[in-house]
């Protein structure tokens, strides 16, 4: 499993970001998706970050951080972490995703970059899937958390559902 960072910037060094108006909403969304089918390939999954159910769909909070400087615009530069030894800063690193996790990351983002943010949107507020089940558990008890487990994301990619959301 991989920090949902180090994916971001897989996918930032292999697509264009202006291209494929790839926003922090966006990218969240399309991480999502990635996520969801590797979930379907293997029990862990590619991501080690938890999704939240945010208002706009799931979201993973240092992705959101990480990007959002840019607010509704591209993003323009790759995530980047401190190292606490020099004290510099630099982009995370992604060259240790092995060959197999790239074509399963670059196969999900070819499927679903092809569908607008809204569209993305719209895909991830299913009823009955994992963010419209934790997000409305959140709006009537707001002290319940907001994470998404990969459980309900595995369980409504694994079975008949996934026809609904892949074209």
């Amino acid at each position: 499993m991989y920090e949902a960072r180090k994916i971001c910037n897989l996918v930032l060094s292999k697509f264009d970001a202006v291209e494929f108006d790839l926003t922090n909403l966006r990218i969240n969304k399309l991480l999502f998706f990635i996520h969801a089918e590797s979930l379907r390939l293997r029990p862990e999954g590619l991501i080690r970050n938890h999704f939240e159910a945010w208002q706009f769909g799931p979201v993973i909070r240092p992705v959101f951080d990480a990007f959002k400087a840019y607010k509704e615009a591209p993003i323009a530069a790759p995530a980047q972490f401190l190292d606490y030894a020099t004290g510099q800063r630099g982009p995370i690193p992604f060259d240790d995703v092995r060959a197999e996790d790239v074509q399963i990351i670059v196969a999900e983002f070819k499927n679903y970059s092809r569908f607008t943010t809204s569209q993305l949107v719209s895909l991830s507020h299913i009823p009955g899937g994992p963010w419209d089940i934790v997000y409305r558990a959140t709006l009537t008890d707001p002290t319940s958390s907001p994470r998404i487990p990969n459980e309900l994301i595995s369980d409504f990619f694994g079975g008949g559902a996934r026809s609904t959301v892949r074209h």
